[in-house]
C-alpha cells in the first residue's frame, strides 16, 4: 500500500511537468501538487507504520537450554526445564510460562518462521522438562498438569485471544496411574490419545476401546509433555 500511494504521488507529480500544448488541465494546478504530495506523504506515513509496528515486535531466540524474549520490555529469557506451562493455541500462536503465577509470554503465528520454532519449543520443553519430571516420578513423587475447562478452550478455537486469566484444574501423573478429577486410570491401560482436528477434540483411549477422558486439544497445558512422559513410564514398565 505504501509503494501503490508513493508511485500514484509520483505519477500525478510527473503529470504537473508535462502541462504545455500537448497535454492540457482545466483545474488549477495546485490540485495536482496536493494530491501528489498528498499520495507521498500517505505512503511514507504508511511505510512508517508498519516499521514501527514490526520494530515493537519481540524476538524470539531458542538456545541449547533456554528461549529468549526480546522486545521493548526487555530481555526475559525462561529455561526449557523450569516451562511448566506451554500453551497452543488451536488455529495458531504459543504461549508459555514458567509457574501458575508467572507472566505469560505469546508468540503470534505471523512472526518470521514460526512453524519451526513452535515444534522446536515443544520439543525442547518434551526433553528438558521432561527429563526433570522422570526424575520426579522415578523417586515415587508425583507430578502436576494444568487444564482449562473445555469451554474455554473451545472459545479460544474461535477468537484467539490472549487472555489467559481463567481458573485452571490440576490433573495428576505418577509412575503408575493417571488421575484427572475423580476418575483415574492404570499408565499400563492407556493405548493411545487421539486428536480429531474436525471435532476439535482429543480422547485417552483404553485398551479395551473405551474412552477414558475426552478433552479439547488446547485444554491441556503442555499436552506434548503430558503424551510423551505416558509413552516414557509405558516403555519403561515393559
Amino acid at each position: 500500500m505504501a509503494a501503490l500511494f508513493a508511485l500514484v504521488g509520483l505519477f500525478v507529480l510527473w503529470l504537473t511537468t508535462r502541462i504545455g500544448p500537448n497535454f492540457r488541465f482545466g483545474g488549477d494546478v495546485s490540485l495536482l501538487y496536493a494530491v501528489g504530495f498528498g499520495a507521498l506523504a500517505l505512503g511514507a506515513a504508511i511505510a512508517f507504520f508498519i516499521w514501527r509496528l514490526a520494530a515493537s515486535q519481540p524476538v524470539f531466540q531458542l538456545f541449547d537450554n533456554g528461549i529468549r524474549a526480546s522486545g521493548p520490555d526487555g530481555d526475559h529469557v525462561t529455561l526449557y526445564r523450569d516451562l511448566e506451562d506451554l500453551y497452543t493455541f488451536f488455529y495458531g500462536g504459543i504461549g508459555y510460562r514458567a509457574a501458575a503465577n508467572a507472566p505469560w509470554t505469546f508468540i503470534g503465528s505471523r512472526i518470521h518462521k514460526f512453524g519451526e520454532l513452535s515444534e522446536r519449543l515443544r520439543a525442547l520443553q518434551v526433553a528438558h522438562r521432561g527429563e526433570v519430571l522422570h526424575q520426579q516420578l522415578q523417586a515415587g513423587k508425583p507430578v502436576t498438569f494444568r487444564y482449562l475447562e473445555d469451554s474455554v478452550a473451545q472459545s479460544k478455537s474461535m477468537v484467539a485471544s490472549r487472555n489467559m486469566n481463567f481458573p485452571t484444574f490440576e490433573m495428576a501423573l505418577t509412575a503408575h496411574r493417571l488421575q484427572i478429577g475423580q476418575k483415574s486410570i492404570d499408565i499400563g491401560r492407556i493405548a493411545n490419545i487421539n486428536t480429531n482436528v474436525w471435532t476439535e477434540t482429543s480422547s485417552i483411549m483404553d485398551v479395551d476401546g473405551k474412552v477414558f477422558h475426552k478433552v479439547h486439544p488446547s485444554s491441556i497445558l503442555s499436552f506434548d509433555l503430558l503424551c510423551a512422559l505416558i509413552a516414557r513410564q509405558q516403555q519403561a514398565m515393559r
